[in-house]
């Protein structure tokens, strides 16, 4: 282009710029202004497969998670990616305070299980004496139990304080979009990562060359789950191990 083309371009881009008046609604205005951070080179930033703050165990239900998520998500109903993360640190600390008092109750009447096998005749309250009394000698434990129920609801209050200030001193106006798609894949049961599914596979080709291999029970699990199977090794051959697992003639180590 020569030096005259050039000009009259940006000549008529500026008419065509003078035209425009861009955004005019508050929702526009902000969707707007994520441009910058929505194109190229940084798109990855809004593509997130977990969210940042994941406190799950594999013995957890993550159903009962989400669903303590989705009631904050109701009640406080954040305005900000922001807030959304101060409130999942907060389910994360009340999701861990209501485990501890499960395993606690768990505890307790396992307790009173035992005491009632060692004295059937038992009315309830002298069960509940007795186990108590044997319990006693737990007290490394009930401490333990009691210290991480007041560190998680000290954590609870202290992110809702925090969460109540950063609205005060950070208004967010209007609401920005707020998406949940990450937390939302919670709710399938995670895979094994790859390192696992290669000792996994390590295990199986073993087992078929060795007769006398003492399979772990873990992986003749994993092996007998199809679906399971079919998502961490499709096209591995598990015909031979399937024949092998079902004759029972292969003992299983623990």
């Amino acid at each position: 282009m020569t030096v005259e083309q050039k000009a009259r371009r940006a000549e008529v881009a500026r008419e065509n710029g003078a035209q425009s008046r861009g955004p005019v609604s508050d929702i526009g205005k902000y969707i707007s202004s994520l441009n910058g951070i929505s194109t190229g080179e940084h798109l990855h930033l809004h593509k997130e497969e977990l969210p940042e703050c994941v406190a799950l165990l594999s013995t957890d239900c993550r159903s009962a998670y989400l669903r303590l998520y989705q009631k904050h998500l109701r009640q406080f109903q954040p305005h900000s990616a922001l807030e959304q993360s101060m409130l999942r640190h907060m389910c994360v600390e009340l999701f861990q305070l209501e485990r501890t008092i499960n395993l606690e109750t768990y505890a307790r009447q396992h307790g009173i299980d035992e005491t009632l096998r060692a004295y059937p005749d038992l009315s309830d309250a002298e069960l509940q004496l007795f186990s108590y009394e044997r319990g006693l000698q737990k007290d490394k434990l009930w401490r333990s139990l009691q210290r991480d129920k007041k560190a998680h609801q000290t954590a609870y209050a202290n992110y809702l304080k925090l969460l109540k200030q950063l609205r005060l001193d950070f208004p967010v106006v209007p609401p920005e979009p707020i998406n949940s798609d990450a937390d939302a894949n919670l709710a399938a049961d995670p895979l094994p990562p790859p390192e696992v599914v290669a000792e996994i596979l390590a295990h199986a080709d073993r087992a078929k060359s060795e007769p006398n291999y003492e399979l772990p029970r873990w992986v003749a699990e994993v092996i007998l789950n199809e679906e399971l199977m079919a998502e961490i090794a499709p096209g591995y051959d598990v015909e031979k191990l399937l024949e092998i697992l079902t004759a029972a003639t292969v003992p299983l180590a623990a």
